[in-house]
C-alpha cells in the first residue's frame, strides 16, 4: 500500500462514522509503522471525536459553505463592535442565531441518519462550537477542517468587545508626564493566590473534559439501552404470536384426536357389523 501523509489519514478518520475510528485509527498506524514510524505515533494521538465534535465535523464537510458564513459573521460582527454600530450589530446578532439553529438542525439529521443520539448535552455542545466559529477566526478555521475531537467553548460577549476595542485604531493623546516608577514590591500573598486560581483553573478543564466523556459514555449506553430494549419488545411480541399460534393448533391438535378416536371406534363397529353378517350367511348355508 502507498504509504499516505498525516493530513491524509486525519482526514480519512475523522470522515468515517465514529464507530468506525478506533478500528481504521489502528490499522493505519500499523500500515505506516514498518516505513514511518513517527507518523504512526502522530495517527495513534488522534483522539476519537466525541458525539458533538463528530456531528460538527460531518455537517462541516456536507455544508462547507454554511460553515464559511460562520467566518464571515464573525469578521462583520467584529468590525460592528469596533465601530460600536448598534442597528447593524442587531442585524447581524440576528444572522448568527439563525445560521447556528439551521447548522445545529443539519446535525441532527446527520445524527439520525446515524442512529446517534442527538441529546440535548450533544446539540448544546454542538451550537457552542459553531458560536465559537463566529467569535474566534482560529475556531472557524478549526471547524471548517472537520477535524475536531471535542467540541470548542465560544468566547464571552465581554471578550468580543475587548477584543473589538483593541483592534480599533488609538486616537492620538498628549504624551503623560513623567511618572517617577517605585521598587515593585513583592507580594507573597498575591503570588499565592495566583498559583492557586492557575491549579483551580487546570482542575475546572480537566473536571469539563472528564464530565463530556462521561455524558458522552451516558449517550452511548443509553442509545444501546434503547436498541435492546426494542429487541426485547419485539421478541416478546414474536413469543405472544407464537404462544396464541401454539395454543390455537392445541385446540386443533385435540379436536383432530376426537374426530380420530371416533373414526377408529365406527371403523370397528362396521368391521363388527361385517363379520356378524358373513357369520350369520354362513350358518344359513
Amino acid at each position: 500500500m502507498t504509504p499516505r501523509g498525516f493530513d491524509a489519514v486525519a482526514d480519512e478518520l475523522y470522515a468515517l462514522p465514529r464507530d468506525e475510528f478506533t478500528s481504521i485509527r489502528t490499522e493505519r498506524a500499523k500500515e505506516a509503522k514498518a516505513r514511518q514510524p513517527d507518523l504512526a505515533k502522530r495517527i495513534n494521538q488522534l483522539r476519537k471525536p466525541t458525539v458533538a465534535a463528530w456531528l460538527v465535523n460531518q455537517v462541516s464537510r456536507r455544508h462547507p459553505d454554511e460553515i464559511g458564513q460562520l467566518a464571515d459573521l464573525g469578521a462583520r460582527l467584529r468590525t460592528a463592535h469596533q465601530k460600536l454600530a448598534g442597528d447593524e450589530l442587531r442585524t447581524l446578532s440576528r444572522q448568527r442565531n439563525e445560521l447556528i439553529r439551521r447548522l445545529s438542525g443539519r446535525a441532527g439529521g446527520v445524527a439520525g441518519e446515524a442512529g446517534v443520539p442527538y441529546s440535548d448535552v450533544a446539540m448544546r455542545q454542538v451550537e457552542d462550537t459553531f458560536e465559537a466559529a463566529v467569535s474566534d477566526p482560529d475556531a472557524a478555521a478549526e471547524v471548517a477542517a472537520g477535524r475536531l475531537s471535542a467540541a470548542l467553548s465560544p468566547s464571552s460577549s465581554e471578550d468580543w468587545l475587548a477584543a473589538a476595542l483593541a483592534a480599533s485604531p488609538k486616537r492620538k493623546a498628549a504624551p503623560p508626564p513623567p511618572v517617577k516608577k517605585k521598587p515593585s514590591k513583592r507580594d507573597p500573598e498575591a503570588e499565592r493566590r495566583q498559583a492557586a486560581l492557575e491549579e483551580a483553573r487546570v482542575k475546572a478543564a480537566e473536571a469539563e473534559a472528564a464530565r463530556d466523556e462521561a455524558q458522552q459514555a451516558l449517550d452511548e449506553v443509553s442509545a444501546r439501552a434503547e436498541k435492546a430494549a426494542a429487541r426485547v419488545a419485539e421478541l416478546r411480541a414474536q413469543l405472544d404470536d407464537a404462544t396464541r399460534e401454539e395454543r390455537a393448533v392445541r385446540k386443533e391438535l385435540t379436536a383432530a384426536r376426537k374426530a380420530a378416536t371416533a373414526a377408529d371406534k365406527a371403523a370397528d363397529d362396521a368391521r363388527r357389523q361385517v363379520a356378524e353378517m358373513e357369520s350369520f350367511g354362513k350358518r344359513r348355508r
